[in-house]
């Protein structure tokens, strides 16, 4: 069996770590995959929830906010406390319903509830409740920052990498751990898979070996943005061929339609905002900060797009559009949309 490694919380200038109030209402939100989790399995722990008879697990389509209510306002059996776990609900997004504000609300002393969600909007009035009355644990991604903050994340981000590494008795350049970060994405969840894979792989080195970019080479995986900017580069020379096969490689790794969509847009709406700063005359660090992108990226658009129109670029995003409402109205399955997109 190979060796694993635990993955730690960064620094704690980005993200609390103190322990939870002795309360029973919990939030734990964000797109920190990672950290959620290990927030979540920290509060489990805690609460005793494994084999608990007195543990009810609510998850996306089976949240019965009836029997919820109705576990809420029963005796744990045995037990100090009942332990109600409830994930990707929609509770937090948007305005709550009033049937379930009122289903939170004076949860009792011998009842915790923990949410675990993706999506919560700080004005949403259950949100408040849940901060006022209870504990809000918020895991925002590096990238989902702006500005000094976003480059303060990704720095802090770096450097628990840095540390993985040397808690498994490894080393890494700066370079080829910047280069490493900006492959896999900043996105920790994905990151610590590959940062496990690299470990792995150089488990027959030494002690303080460094890891190369030969290596990083070898095991670590392309992010899903990579992988569509290739595809999308490939369509834009003529090669439809070869980009269907990247989309189909997507598809094989399960990586669901709407979101390879999204991703698209995405970045044909940065290279249309490219080509608006090329046409500013805008310098390659003005066009950076502008975009929000690496300096070295910058040379990998202008090839990218050095014989590509913004019409066109706007034409495509008009024809993602329109993919995208017919996928919703039912007009057409999901992949054969992608696939025609692709195609025309």
């Amino acid at each position: 069996m190979p060796r694993t490694y635990a993955i730690e919380n960064p620094a704690v200038s980005i993200y609390n770590k103190n322990m939870c109030a002795m309360k029973n209402l919990f939030l734990i939100c964000g797109d920190e995959e990672l950290l959620k989790e290990q927030k979540r399995d920290e509060l489990l722990k805690k609460y005793n929830c494994e084999g608990s008879l007195n543990y009810n697990v609510f998850r996306d389509e089976n949240i019965d906010l009836y029997e919820i209510k109705g576990l809420i306002g029963t005796m744990p059996f045995m037990e100090d406390l009942r332990k109600i776990q409830i994930s990707g609900s929609g509770f937090f997004k948007g305005s709550a319903a009033e049937e379930v504000l009122e289903t939170f609300k004076d949860v009792p002393e011998t009842t915790v509830v923990i949410f675990h969600e993706k999506d919560a909007d700080r004005s949403n009035a259950l949100y408040k409740y849940v901060g006022k009355n209870g504990e809000v644990f918020r895991f925002d991604s590096a990238d989902s920052k702006s500005g000094k903050e976003k480059s303060i994340g990704r720095s802090d981000v770096r450097n628990w990498a840095k540390q993985v590494i040397r808690d498994a008795g490894r080393r890494m350049d700066s370079r080829t751990l910047f280069e490493l970060v900006e492959m896999t994405g900043y996105d920790m969840q994905n990151l610590s898979t590959e940062l496990e894979k690299l470990i792995c792989y150089t488990l027959g080195k030494p002690q303080g070996y460094v890891i190369s970019g030969e290596d990083v080479d070898a095991v670590c995986s392309k992010t899903l943005s990579d992988r569509i900017f290739d595809m999308i580069d490939l369509k834009l020379r003529g090669n439809t061929a070869a980009a269907l096969e990247i989309l189909e490689e997507l598809y094989s790794m399960k990586t669901a339609a709407m979101r390879i969509l999204y991703v698209i847009v995405r970045q044909y709406n940065q290279a249309l905002a490219f080509k608006e700063c090329r046409e500013k005359r805008m310098s390659d660090a003005e066009t950076a900060a502008e975009l929000g992108i690496k300096d070295w990226l910058i040379d990998r658009m202008s090839k990218q797009l050095e014989r590509v129109s913004s019409e066109e670029l706007k034409a495509r995003l008009e024809a993602c559009a329109e993919t995208e409402f017919k996928i919703k109205q039912g007009d057409l399955p999901e992949k054969l949309a992608l696939e025609l997109l692709i195609i025309r």
